[in-house]
C-alpha cells in the first residue's frame, strides 16, 4: 500500500467512533509519549497554548467514569427517550483536552493595545480551534499507528444533582470550572472480534431523562449508529 492510500486509510478508520476495546493490551508508553509530542506541538493561532492535556492510563478511573459518569443521549435503534453510556470513554487511554482560563501566555491585543480577556469569545473559539486541531492530528496519527480512537464529550447529569463534568474533574483532579473540560478521546486495541460501532458490554440504558430516569437492562449489547459510513455532504470548489 502506497503512503497516499495508507493516509486514507487511515483517516477513514479515524472518522470512526470505536465502541469496543481489548483491554488486556498496553499502550506502549513510547506510544503514548510520541502522541502527547504532537498534541502539544500541533499548529495554534499565534502559537499560543490554548488548552492542558491530561492523560489518564489508571484503569481503575477510567472504569469507574465510563460506568458511572458518560451517559449520553445517543440514538440507538427502536428506543426512544433513553440515555447510554459512551463507550469510547471505556479505551486503554484517554488524552482529555481541558481549555485553559486566565492563561498568562496571551499574544491577543485589542484595537486599543490593551491584553485581550482570556474568556472573551474569540479566545473561546481559538481554544476549541487548537483542541479540534490536537485532537484530530493525534487521532490520524493513531490510526497511523495501529489504533482505534473515539471522541466523547458526554458530561451530563446522572446519579447526583452535580455534571458529570465535575465528577470527573474531582476523580482525575482536573480543573473543571467555566466549562473547561472540553474533548476526551480515547485511544486504544480494537476488539478484534466485535465491530467497532458494537459494545460488548454495554447492556444497560435509561429511560425519563438524566435524572428522573430508570435504568434498563437488556439481554443483548447494544449496537451504536454507523454514521461514519456515510458520504459528507462537503463542497469542494477548485479555484
Amino acid at each position: 500500500m502506497s503512503n497516499l492510500e495508507a493516509e486514507k486509510k487511515a483517516v477513514d478508520i479515524a472518522r470512526r467512533c470505536q465502541r469496543n476495546w481489548d483491554l488486556s493490551k498496553t499502550v506502549p508508553q513510547e506510544h503514548i509519549d510520541h502522541l502527547i509530542y504532537l498534541a502539544t506541538h500541533a499548529p495554534s493561532k499565534q502559537d499560543e497554548s490554548f488548552f492542558d492535556l491530561y492523560v489518564v492510563t489508571d484503569r481503575g478511573k477510567i472504569d469507574y467514569l465510563y460506568r458511572n459518569h458518560t451517559w449520553g443521549f445517543t440514538m440507538l435503534p427502536g428506543i426512544k427517550d433513553y440515555t447510554a453510556r459512551n463507550p469510547q470513554m471505556n479505551a486503554n487511554i484517554l488524552f482529555i483536552f481541558n481549555r485553559k482560563v486566565d492563561e498568562e501566555d496571551i499574544r491577543n491585543n485589542e484595537k486599543d493595545g490593551s491584553v485581550r480577556d482570556p474568556n472573551a469569545a474569540s479566545r473561546w473559539d481559538n481554544a476549541f480551534t487548537s483542541i479540534g486541531i490536537a485532537s484530530g492530528i493525534v487521532a490520524f496519527s493513531a490510526s497511523m499507528m495501529g489504533y482505534a480512537t473515539g471522541y466523547g464529550k458526554n458530561f451530563g447529569y446522572i446519579e447526583e444533582p452535580k455534571y458529570s463534568q465535575d465528577v470527573w474533574g474531582e476523580v482525575l483532579g482536573v480543573p473543571t470550572e467555566e466549562n473547561r473540560l472540553t474533548y476526551s478521546l480515547g485511544i486504544g486495541y480494537p476488539d478484534e472480534n466485535l465491530k467497532w460501532y458494537q459494545s460488548k458490554d454495554n447492556a444497560e440504558y435509561l429511560t425519563g431523562g438524566p435524572i428522573n430516569y430508570k435504568k434498563i437492562t437488556t439481554d443483548k449489547d447494544i449496537v451504536y449508529s454507523k454514521y461514519s459510513t456515510l458520504e459528507r455532504d462537503i463542497k469542494v470548489f477548485k479555484i
